[in-house]
This record gives C-alpha cells, structure tokens and sequence, in this order.
C-alpha cells in the first residue's frame, strides 16, 4: 500500500528546470508532504478546486497570471492556504506588495533550495494563525488590543467601503500602520475611528518597516480618547456647544481653588498606613497635581487604559461605570477611582490591598469632595 501524505505542497514555476531542481530536492520529505507540479498560474487554480492544499509556492513572472494575482485568489477562496513568494525581480516595493496581499515569506532568487524546505516545514507545522471577521459589536480598538496583548506578530488588514489599511505588529507592539498615503501613528488613529469594517488577520507576517515606536498602551489610550471625542463631538449640537464655552469660562476662575483643594487631599491620604504615593489627573491623562512624587508616562497611562476598557465592557454589559479598577503588582497595587472628570491613582505599598486601603479613606474622601473644602 502507497503512503499518501497528509499534507500537500504546490510548487508554481514556469521554469521547468527550476520545478525539476526543486522536486529532487524536496522529494527528501516525501513522508511528510506529497509535492505537487503547475507550469503556470491556470494550472495551479486547476489543482487547488481538486485538492485542499497547505502550503503554495509561486514564483512571481509568469505568461499568463503572475503570483501576485495567484496570491490575492488564493487568499480570497483558499484562505486557510499559506503562500510563499519567490521572484528574481525582488524590490522593497515588491515585497511590501506581497505582504499586503497577505503572502506568508518572501524569497528572493538565487536561494538554497534547503532554505525553502525549512520555509516549507515550518509553514506546515505552524497551525493557521489568523482570523477573518467584521467589527459590528467590538471597536476596531479591541480587535487590536488582543492582538497586543497576544504578543502577536501578525499583519491586519482593515477594511470599510472602499477603504483599505494595514496594521502590523511585531511581538505585541504595533510596529507600522498605512492607510492611503497615511503611514504610522495617524493612518493607525484613522482607522481605529471607523465605526464598522472587516478584517483579515495573518500570524508571523512581520512589517515592512517600522514607523511606530510609542508603546501600544499609549497608542490605544489615544486612539480610544479620539474615539470618544469624535463620538462625543457628533452628538453635541450647537446650543450645547456654546453652554461648554461658556462653562468654560467660569471653570478658570474655579480651577485654581481645584487643585489647592486636591492637593491638601493627597496630603491627607499620604498620612495613613499603605500610601505610597498619588497622583490626580484629568479624563485626557493630564497631570493636575502629585504629592511631590516622580511618575512614568506607563505607570499613568496603562490604569488609565484598563479603566476605560473596564468603562466600555460595562456599557456593553449595560451596567454602570466602574467605580474603581485596581492592577496588583508582585509588591504594591495601583487602585483608579473616578471622581466626575477626575481620577485619584494610588499607589499602595507592602501587603495593603485596595478594599483596605479605600475603607479607611472612603468617608473622608466623599464627605471632603462633596463639600468642596477641607476644615
């Protein structure tokens, strides 16, 4: 009885001794893949409505459909397919090309033949890393936060109307995004505001190049501000505009009473058991005032993200806002509370936990911030 390969691989190459070099080469793994021959791009559509295959290798040139035609059908009705590009007329443009298209490597001839049979190998172990969908219920802003936290190096491909863009991530962070003659952290915001879309994901496509270089919690953190500024800004009409404007106005006059007020509070909590240091900011991450203690731009912005995300899966879960999010360290907590527009960050230290802490502060800080004064 024959053995007949679990997987299959589809060379695509009009040149026939390049196709004959490679099977004598490849023929080594024939236990593990059974190898499959087209001259032209017709040929190989042919074989892929006959068989399901894993893994497609196409050269770019060729007389009737070139491989990056081959890929983008390819992608498109045979999307569980991984396509590996190889061409002898490589540029960056080329290549930037067949990874927007969604190919899985990019080879560029002359290459050892046992490069591409390592490529091949370690596609088929690989399980197909990549999701296609459509952004109705989440925000494209979720979509790419799970990607980050993932540590994921995959490209996605968005789409809404007429409209394509690009976001790759290397390791979790975003390295690049492009969307028109957007490049960067703007086409990103762009498109982390569209409303609806589709999406198309690939594992192990790694970024063109790197235009990106803020950490994604910022990025997210911004991205979802102007997000909710924009939402905000559409649903406002003028009467409401010009009551800000003038509320505005006399918020100057209050604003310095504010802080005095907020700093003789952090002043107050610095002198029971577990306090380590705090800090007030505004809704947009700004600083209003510390308790004399240096911060990071991290240890403000990621409480500042998990709370807004903790906000979002509230409304979706049609309950209220939270009215605390608390991050536990290996030895101190961080606990946000949200006072109207404002939030208190604590930092905790030692073994103190936030019920503990907040149950001592609880009265003070409502009965102080209601009155808007200190005795």
């Amino acid at each position: 009885m024959a053995y007949k390969a679990k997987n299959k691989v589809l060379i695509v190459d009009d040149e026939e001794t390049l196709t004959w070099s490679m099977t004598k080469t490849l023929a080594k793994d024939e236990g593990k893949y059974e190898l499959v021959i087209a001259n032209t791009g017709s040929e190989a559509l042919t074989v892929l409505k006959q068989d399901p295959i894993d893994v497609v290798v196409t050269d770019i040139k060729m007389p009737d459909i070139n491989g990056l035609e081959l890929l983008s059908m390819i992608r498109k009705q045979y999307p569980s397919t991984k396509v590996i590009i190889m061409t002898a007329y490589g540029s960056p443009e080329v290549h930037k090309e067949a990874t927007r298209r969604g190919s899985y490597f990019y080879l560029e001839k002359p290459f050892e033949i046992s490069e591409l049979r390592t490529l091949i190998l370690k596609a088929l172990e690989e399980k197909r890393g990549g999701f296609v969908g459509q952004v109705v219920d989440l925000q494209l802003v979720d979509i790419v936060q799970m990607g980050c936290l993932g540590r994921f190096t995959m490209s996605l491909a968005v789409s809404k109307n007429n409209e394509e863009g690009l976001i790759y991530f290397k390791n979790g962070e975003i390295a690049h995004a492009e969307l028109g003659d957007l490049e960067g952290k703007e086409a990103l915001f762009a498109m982390l505001e569209w409303d609806e879309g589709r999406f198309d994901s690939q594992m192990g496509i790694s970024p063109p190049k790197e235009t990106i270089t803020d950490r994604w919690e910022h990025l997210l953190l911004e991205g979802t501000r102007r997000l909710d500024e924009a939402a905000a800004t559409e649903a406002r009409d003028s009467t409401v505009l010009l009551q800000e404007v003038e509320k505005a106005f006399e918020d100057l006059d209050k604003e310095a009473t504010r802080k005095e007020l907020l700093e003789r509070l952090l002043k107050l909590l610095s002198s029971i058991d577990g306090f380590q240091k705090g800090i007030w900011v505004d809704a947009k991450g700004n600083v209003i005032t510390t308790n004399d203690q240096a911060f990071t731009e991290t240890e403000t912005s990621l409480p500042m993200l998990m709370f807004t995300m903790a906000s979002r899966l509230s409304k979706s879960l049609e309950n209220t806002e939270p009215l605390r999010v608390t991050l536990g360290h290996k030895n101190s907590t961080i606990a946000l509370m949200k006072y109207n527009h404002l939030f208190l960050m604590i930092f905790l230290q030692g073994k103190t936990t936030a019920d503990e802490f907040f149950l001592a502060t609880r009265n003070i800080l409502e009965r102080r911030l209601s009155k808007g004064s200190i005795d």
